[in-house]
């Protein structure tokens, strides 16, 4: 009897060992780069679609955050590059983007633009980069139609394009999940 409950509690602790080995390594560290607006209509980046776009960063990073995911914040050097740069810089040098967060501890960078081609949707695009290796491990999009004053259309395509990077994430780290 006290062996079966000796080996109870032994594979009991293993397996909670190996729960815990698990759940870290699926805890992902990724620096988000806020997604600019690339406006191409006749009445560029009217405040109340740029004030729509900052809803949308602040609930996809809260959707990543939400579901385990560590965001790492946006280094002042990458900061810089936004205000300076076109809207699509580092979506097309996603090296550089990738250099520029080596020293932030995270593992992987997204880096996204919101493309609005047209009055009727913006396409806020991504490309989830691996740091290390300074290659673009996944890119995912959402089409988000409607207006600006749809904040439930806003914040439902944040958290629909964070899921499609979550389980890219969760598929990078191993079959731990």
């Amino acid at each position: 009897m006290k062996n079966i409950i000796l080996k109870t509690i032994i594979i009991f602790s293993l397996f909670t060992f190996l729960n815990q080995v698990g759940f870290a390594a699926s805890s992902a560290k990724v620096m988000v780069v806020d997604f600019p607006l690339n406006d191409l209509t006749d009445l560029p980046n009217p405040p109340e679609e740029l004030a729509r776009i900052a809803y949308f960063n602040v609930t996809f990073k809260q959707q990543l955050s939400d579901e385990g995911i560590e965001v790492i914040p946006m280094s002042e050097q990458i900061k810089a590059i936004l205000a300076a740069q076109s809207a699509t810089y580092l979506f097309d040098h996603t090296d550089i983007a990738a250099s520029m967060a080596e020293d932030s501890g995270a593992d992987y960078i997204i880096v996204g633009v919101a493309m609005k081609p047209t009055y009727l949707f913006v396409y806020p695009r991504l490309l989830l980069v691996d740091i290390k290796t300074k290659r673009k491990a996944f890119s995912a999009y959402v089409q988000m139609e409607g207006s600006w004053l749809e904040k439930d259309t806003t914040a439902s395509s944040a958290k629909n394009l964070a899921n499609k990077a979550i389980v890219e994430l969760k598929k990078l780290a191993g079959p731990a999940n």
